[in-house]
């Protein structure tokens, strides 16, 4: 299927690997032109080179750090300048460290906001006038699977993708009739380096080894395995197409049938 985004320009955030990367893949795949961004350049330009070889579009690349306010503007500046605006924008940003509420403090909060929500806003209202005025755009933010169900030992994770997700649901109503759609991914169990990170955090809670505590998991999943990066990036792909445009203020759950709530 033709996903109707050949020539679109899209920015992916965090895609130097993981689940950043198999957004910025399926959309090279299907012909967009990119920008793609990470705070380790070294990475960044790897992954803009794998790209390069898949894409049918332009690839570009900037490295920053979105928590830090001067190389959002950095970045902005860099879109700015390639592309003019957006068509299509992707949030994805790293979690904050694992721990549990009664053990955070306010710089803590403090910093997950500043990681988490604030790149987020700014970059929202810098590029939403374009689209407005083109009467196209799509917004796709990946949160996770604990918006919906929150995660033992994930407090600030737990709590400011919620935020985040009631924010975005907002402003997709404001921005519906403009042609702009704004959805999240919540990904479940999806086989990348971050998960391995986050997985083991979690199994030091319940004194298991890695096996069991893996065996035990994947159990619990009814596709009976982890997801792959790339099953990810195709429906990223697919709700950033011109077919998804009746698809808006969603929470898509990619879990493999992980989430237990029928809502």
């Amino acid at each position: 299927m033709d996903f109707g985004i050949k020539g679109k320009r899209a920015l992916v955030c965090a895609a130097s690997r993981g689940l950043g990367f198999a957004i910025a893949k399926a959309l090279a795949e299907e012909g967009a032109d990119l920008i793609i961004s990470a705070r380790d350049e070294e990475k960044l330009k790897q992954a803009a080179d794998v790209l390069k070889k898949l894409s049918k579009g332009k690839v570009e690349y900037i490295a920053g750090d979105l928590s830090v306010a001067g190389d959002r503007k950095k970045l902005i500046e860099f879109v700015q300048a390639k592309f003019g605006s957006l068509d299509i924008l992707i949030h994805n940003v790293g979690g904050p460290k694992t721990q549990q509420a009664q053990a955070t403090n306010s710089t803590d909060w403090q910093e997950a906001f500043d990681k988490l929500f604030l790149p987020i806003v700014e970059l929202n209202l810098t590029f939403l006038p374009a689209m407005k005025e083109q009467k196209w755009g799509r917004i796709l933010t990946v949160t996770s699977l604990s918006v919906i169900e929150p995660i033992a030992n994930l407090a600030l994770s737990n709590g400011i993708r919620s935020a985040v997700t009631a924010m975005l649901k907002t402003l997709s109503d404001e921005v519906a009739a403009d042609g702009i759609t704004v959805n999240c991914l919540a990904p479940g169990l999806i086989q990348t380096a971050r998960t391995d990170e986050l997985m083991e955090s979690r199994r030091k809670l319940t004194g298991q080894s890695k096996d069991e505590y893996m065996s035990d998991y994947v159990a619990s999943i009814p596709a009976k395995r982890l997801g792959d990066a790339d099953e990810f990036g195709s429906v990223a792909a697919f709700l950033s197409s011109q077919q998804a445009q009746y698809v808006t203020g969603q929470t898509i759950c990619i879990d493999g049938g992980k989430r237990r709530s029928v809502h």
